[in-house]
């Protein structure tokens, strides 16, 4: 052959020279077969078709149109590709938004994915000055950033037990599968999700009743005295008559799904004709997924092991707040809280600075 490199290991993650496109030129038009090509280039075959594709033009030949690859045409198509593209390894070039980047994970407690997704739904940076989500995980494995494996609780929290469901529990109501299938989808505003969040074993204790709503991700925290039924029961029942005053009248709560916990052996009695309660199965917490998801970010904020009666209204505020002020990729990057106040502008003209009472 011809060919000017005669190694015989691959190049893997090396793009095609011209010289290697004027290479497959000549080949095809020697009926060389695409494998030939690919073994002689020491390349894989998927490589030369796409490059055949990319580089494949209509030629007029005694006046008959024919398919025909053209090296020039194929390095053109290839230097138009890579005018938008950015070196991921250029740290040094794109200082901002890496300071602004560390700046949000590890003060605002954002994770790497909602700050990506937020300075680029607000326009922050130019498209050229930033990297993706994924170079931004391997500039936190390289060292790069100052920002360690153990700033992102979910990338040192992974766990691969399967989850499984038991017997043998009470149930204290109607079970899930009596809720509506379309709930599932999470198209419709008003579906929401309860649990207790708890900081000692004590009785005496006061306990944290959790709600979000699942379209939005919109997240609730409220002060109960105690985990007793009926402590529970009331402070659901204060929130939920506060809500229906400044909607006047209009339904915030269209269901509430809860866990089989004791603590809310009470709710049902708030059932009504435009309010139903479901509880999930027993040890099933998958169920109220979204929930669950959102209690442990309150522990970031309210450790287990914390008395709730020590924690001050400002810190609740502030872990709820901050877990309603965080940019969601499945939200297209906007926040539960303009999610939330976007469906509460469709039931009514309630002004949202007075609707903050509900999140």
């Amino acid at each position: 052959m011809d060919y000017i490199n005669h190694n015989t290991s691959l190049c893997t993650n090396k793009h095609l020279s011209y010289e290697e496109r004027f290479y497959i030129e000549k080949q095809l038009q020697a009926n060389i077969s695409k494998s030939a090509i690919a073994k002689a280039l020491g390349r894989s075959r998927t490589t030369i078709y796409t490059e055949i594709r990319r580089g494949t033009v209509v030629q007029i030949k005694q006046g008959k149109p024919i398919l025909m690859y053209l090296a020039d045409h194929g390095q053109s198509s290839y230097e138009a590709s890579r005018k938008g593209y950015f070196n991921t390894l250029k740290a040094g070039a794109i200082e901002a938004f890496l300071a602004w980047i560390e700046h949000t994970v590890l003060k605002d407690k954002w994770s790497i994915d909602a700050s990506v997704g937020y300075a680029m739904r607000h326009h922050l940076f130019a498209r050229d000055a930033m990297v993706s989500t994924k170079t931004l995980y391997n500039y936190v494995h390289q060292g790069i950033l100052r920002i360690a494996p153990i700033d992102l609780p979910l990338m040192v929290r992974r766990s691969t037990r399967k989850a499984r469901t038991r017997k043998h529990k009470k149930h204290l109501g109607k079970s899930i599968d009596l809720r509506d299938e379309s709930i599932l989808h999470r198209e419709e505003f008003g579906y929401w999700e309860l649990d207790t969040v708890r900081g000692i074993k004590d009785k005496q204790d006061e306990v944290i009743v959790s709600l979000l709503e699942r379209k939005t991700r919109a997240y609730v925290t409220l002060r109960s005295p105690s985990a007793k039924a009926t402590d529970i029961a009331i402070t659901l029942q204060n929130w939920l008559k506060r809500c229906n005053e400044a909607l006047d009248g209009k339904a915030l709560c269209k269901t509430i799904t809860s866990d089989n916990g004791l603590e809310f052996s009470s709710i049902t009695d708030l059932e009504n004709d435009t309010l139903q309660i479901f509880f999930a199965h027993p040890y099933a917490a998958w169920e109220r997924g979204s929930n669950e998801r959102h209690n442990g970010l309150l522990r970031r904020f309210i450790p287990k092991g914390t008395p709730i009666h020590t924690v001050s209204e400002a810190t609740l505020k502030r872990a709820t707040d901050w877990c309603n002020t965080l940019p969601r990729k499945i939200l297209g990057y906007r926040t539960p809280q303009e999610a939330f106040l976007d469906e509460v502008k469709k039931l009514t003209d309630v002004d949202s600075v007075q609707f903050h009472i509900a999140i």
